[in-house]
């Protein structure tokens, strides 16, 4: 008895205060202060020059230097891309190069990986395949992404990368897409950046605690709350990719796309699921999970 209750002790005191940040768009960090796992940590943005002449983009090696410095990331063990458009992958082979991480994903994303960073070490994932990084369980889930115009189920440059990619803008289509349900005895998270309810999802009700949930190109705010939420009945929700991502990262923060609706969100979950916690997180600032 006493060797149980001293393993439970030590079990439990292994773990740190499990933390997240998000990193803007749709990027987030988890860590359990022994491993850190990215999600779409994207840094360096277009400039007009990438939109009218499709040219290379580069991720910005001192920006990119200096944003993991603000995200206290020395070292990551993992990076996964929900889906491999600009504002999710352009700095996907710098951050994985700089922290030491394996890159987990899809064959659109392995084709950028080894083309910005051939040396990188990258893992082959499949539809509902789980991998253990740390204490930390993975599991993604292949999704579509939300169409941009929605009335006309018009996607964003849907299709997978070009086998000739060379890094040119028009070149970052969008590849493979997923979210990811990630387990942990801290608590379990799920990041959601398609922002639209799958069928796949509903094993996982009662199982997120913290639901980092995309609010781009959602269907409503009704959809949201009766299948999103009425289903995962999470305890936290933090709304991601909804800034002004078209801006460079220095001035960013205080823009929000239009029709994100946050407000409304919020008073929605208020009301609907008041026992479910909205929490607006603040770019790069660390949140206790």
């Amino acid at each position: 008895m006493k060797l149980f209750l001293l393993s439970l002790l030590f079990s439990s005191a292994a773990y740190g205060q499990l933390e997240g940040r998000w990193l803007g768009v749709g990027g987030v960090k988890l860590s359990d202060g022994t491993t850190t796992l990215l999600f779409d940590p994207v840094i360096t943005k277009p400039e007009l020059s990438h939109w009218l002449f499709n040219a290379e983009l580069i991720p910005n090696r001192p920006l990119v230097v200096a944003r993991l410095k603000l995200w206290n990331v020395t070292q990551a063990q993992a990076v996964f891309i929900s889906h491999t458009h600009f504002d999710h992958a352009s700095d996907v082979g710098l951050v994985a190069e700089l922290t030491g991480a394996t890159v987990y994903g899809g064959p659109s994303l392995k084709t950028v990986v080894t083309y910005q960073a051939p040396k990188v070490p990258f893992t082959l994932v499949s539809n509902q395949e789980t991998v253990q990084v740390g204490d930390f369980r993975v599991t993604f889930f292949k999704r579509r992404h939300a169409p941009i115009i929605q009335w006309a189920d018009w996607h964003f440059h849907e299709g997978d990368i070009p086998k000739d990619f060379k890094g040119k803008f028009w070149q970052f289509w969008g590849g493979e897409t997923w979210s990811y349900f990630v387990e942990h005895p801290q608590g379990n998270t799920l990041i959601d950046q398609g922002s639209r309810f799958v069928e796949e999802f509903r094993p996982l009700a009662g199982k997120v605690k913290n639901y980092f949930m995309g609010v781009a190109n959602k269907k409503s705010i009704e959809a949201v709350m009766k299948e999103n939420l009425g289903v995962l009945r999470p305890t936290n929700v933090f709304p991601i990719h909804f800034d002004f991502f078209f801006l460079q990262s220095e001035t960013m923060e205080k823009w929000v796309m239009p029709g994100m609706e946050l407000k409304e969100l919020k008073e929605a979950i208020k009301t609907q699921h008041p026992e479910i916690r909205f929490a607006l997180p603040e770019r790069d600032a660390p949140i206790a999970l």
